[in-house]
């Protein structure tokens, strides 16, 4: 059986299942482990799926797509939550990047009303135009310019890439739009994860905010693990379970109550 016959039949077991284990695969082609991975990675590279732990899951289109504007209702009260505990670890004098999200935008809404409380000197960097819109009413913004994406109502691409590349952060605050078996934070396209990446390696603290829908889900691109964060602030209705499996990877984390102030 050739390497794309060996594809479109994994593809058709994914679509009905949505997950496999390497061994399902191996038995489905009746073909060598070796195989069966190359078969995996011709699915990731098509972007048809993505590989996780010990096998390969499906990639439905909600994981290659972004829209902004819907995600600004979705899970409000978790994202206020998380946004009240990262808001906690900004001090004065300190250097921030701001990443583009919607749990990234609540978070610079509780960031201005910190700022107008205590008068922090903090410089903030953000590709967010949502975020500058947010903290520009009451601080200085350094806005990363580059090619305006309206999906995400942000700018990457080669010129914002050039600028983080020449920065350096005391924290930077990022979200992610999936996870991988709560190992490695996921993102739908490379753009966004190449921008992450460049902020994460240029800081000196590191902070994940993602809401619990984001566990039940994997997008597309991997872009960095959970052991690379000084802390991961999620909400309380996270999975005990998954929980369990994210402190593996990281020591440190927080878990925010809707209620909580």
């Amino acid at each position: 059986m050739m390497l794309a016959e060996h594809k479109e039949k994994l593809l058709k077991r994914l679509e009905e299942r949505r997950q496999i284990s390497l061994r399902e695969a191996m038995d489905i082609l009746g073909a060598s482990e070796s195989t069966a991975r190359r078969a995996f990675l011709k699915l990731e590279e098509n972007g048809k799926a993505v590989r996780v732990l010990g096998g390969i899951r499906y990639v439905s289109p909600s994981m290659t797509s972004y829209d902004f504007d819907a995600g600004v209702y979705e899970h409000v009260e978790e994202k206020k939550a998380i946004a009240r505990e990262a808001v906690k670890l900004v001090e004065d004098g300190d250097v921030i990047f701001c990443d583009s999200g919607t749990t990234i935008r609540c978070m610079c809404g509780e960031l201005a009303e910190k700022l107008r409380r205590e008068r922090l000197n903090v410089r903030i960097y953000t590709n967010s135009l949502a975020n500058l819109e947010i903290l520009n009413e009451v601080t200085e913004v350094n806005l990363v310019g580059g090619r305006f994406r309206r999906n995400r109502r942000d700018f990457c691409g080669y010129l914002s890439e050039e600028v983080i590349s020449r920065l350096h952060f005391s924290k930077v605050f990022v979200g992610a739009d999936g996870c991988s078996s709560e190992r490695d934070f996921t993102t739908t396209d490379m753009e966004t994860a190449r921008m992450n990446q460049i902020v994460l390696e240029n800081t000196d603290c590191a902070f994940m905010l993602v809401d619990s829908s984001k566990f039940r889900t994997v997008s597309h691109v991997l872009y960095a693990p959970a052991k690379q964060f000084a802390a991961v602030i999620t909400d309380t209705k996270v999975d005990p379970d998954i929980l369990a499996r994210l402190k593996t990877q990281c020591e440190n984390v927080i878990t925010a109550g809707a209620g909580e102030k």
